[in-house]
């Protein structure tokens, strides 16, 4: 599944994130997909929820823009 993949590669940048800030923890996430990418909003919101369960990212909040362009997926900013 393609998102599965894409999720350990997030969740992987994140672990990278925290570890550069020490102590911090990262409480939000934002993202940003395309609107001419194949991702869904809801859907990937809700596969991102499915792969944190369980997790140290389970209390993450997710904020998803949508925007006319650009990268399919990006990261756009981290609240610690």
């Amino acid at each position: 599944m393609h998102e599965t993949r894409l999720l350990e590669k997030i969740f992987q940048y994140l672990e990278k994130e925290e570890k550069k800030l020490g102590s911090k923890r990262i409480k939000k996430v934002y993202i940003s997909l395309s609107e001419f990418g194949g991702i869904k909003e809801e859907h990937f919101g809700m596969h991102f929820n499915e792969a944190a369960m369980g997790t140290k990212w389970k209390s993450l909040k997710l904020e998803i823009k949508k925007i006319p362009f650009g990268p399919e997926i990006e990261i756009t900013k981290l609240d610690f």
